[in-house]
């Protein structure tokens, strides 16, 4: 049996604690509220007894249903879910909830609650900065097109699609053969122009789908799935078109030549992405060879 003294601490404990703490019954009727949790919701505990747990959970948070059906199959649950205070807005609570038995066998459940609305917040920022770092990491800065590591990090990925669709895939090596006399001519900041021209001119060209990457000063892969000869040829013209267009020469100070290399793969083909890599970068050294006349044979 609990005494009166024993009674005054508890009560004195539930009155004086910093946490938040409720008393309700199954069907999520609140019983009772302290200080700390009138003061987390921004109501008085009659406001609080009168919406109940369905009107204090954020409906909109699908986290509830899952603390709920734990707490109904254990007997209690710790977690994070989002409450609606009295003047409507949200708050993200750490809550502890316990369920017990009175003497007299009626079901009652104790849960303590803590505002960690910050700690939340702080948390996806540094999920969001996290997202963001390794997008940085991925990302070519002057063209924002993917890097090297890029190209490999989703390559792959590319190609697993591929063998789940059985679907053939080009890779297209371009290579701008004018950059040097571009920067000796007319300057570094007209280089930059071309290589922002070029990697506009293959996202003109090709799929929202295909990845396109500058894997080092002046030369751009393209990944493209179920993509035939007749559409490699027509890539190949577009880009070619966009880089001879009045727009781009009176931005560059020049059209931008480019020499281009292809390789392919079969649906199910071992071949990596550098192995594609290496096969385009031969061909594209053929093309530069019969360009100056130096086929080797």
């Amino acid at each position: 049996m609990t005494t009166a003294l024993e009674f005054g601490a508890y009560r004195a404990l539930y009155e004086n604690c910093p946490d938040g703490v409720f008393f309700t019954v199954p069907d999520g009727r609140v019983l009772s509220a302290n200080s700390a949790a009138c003061e987390i919701l921004k109501m008085t505990e009659e406001e609080i007894c009168a919406r109940g747990r369905q009107g204090l959970a954020d409906p909109s948070d699908e986290r509830w249903a899952m603390l709920l059906h734990e707490r109904e199959r254990v007997g209690s649950v710790r977690g994070v879910a989002r409450m609606v205070r009295g003047d409507g807005t949200t708050v993200e609570i750490e809550m502890s909830a316990q369920c017990f038995t009175e003497p007299d066998g009626t079901s009652r459940t104790c849960t303590i609650v803590r505002d960690v609305t910050d700690r939340v917040q702080m948390e996806r920022r540094l999920v969001q900065m996290s997202a963001e770092l390794r997008e940085l990491a991925l990302t070519d800065d002057l063209t924002g097109l993917r890097n090297r590591r890029g190209l490999q990090d989703a390559g792959s990925h590319l190609l697993a699609l591929a063998d789940r669709q059985s679907c053939p895939v080009r890779l297209m090596l371009l290579d701008v053969d004018n950059m040097k006399l571009l920067n000796d001519r007319l300057g570094h900041v007209a280089g930059d122009r071309a290589l922002r021209a070029v990697g506009r001119a293959l996202g003109r060209a090709l799929r929202r789908a295909d990845l396109v990457a500058r894997i080092g000063g002046d030369e751009y892969v393209a990944l493209a799935l179920g993509l035939d000869e007749a559409g490699c040829d027509l890539v190949e013209a577009r880009v070619r078109e966009q880089l001879r267009a009045p727009a781009t020469v009176d931005e560059v100070g020049s059209a931008v030549e480019v020499s281009i290399g292809w390789a392919a793969r079969d649906a199910l083909d071992p071949t990596t992405v550098d192995d594609l890599l290496a096969a385009a970068d031969r061909v594209m050294y053929e093309v530069k060879a019969a360009k100056s006349g130096r086929v080797d044979r």
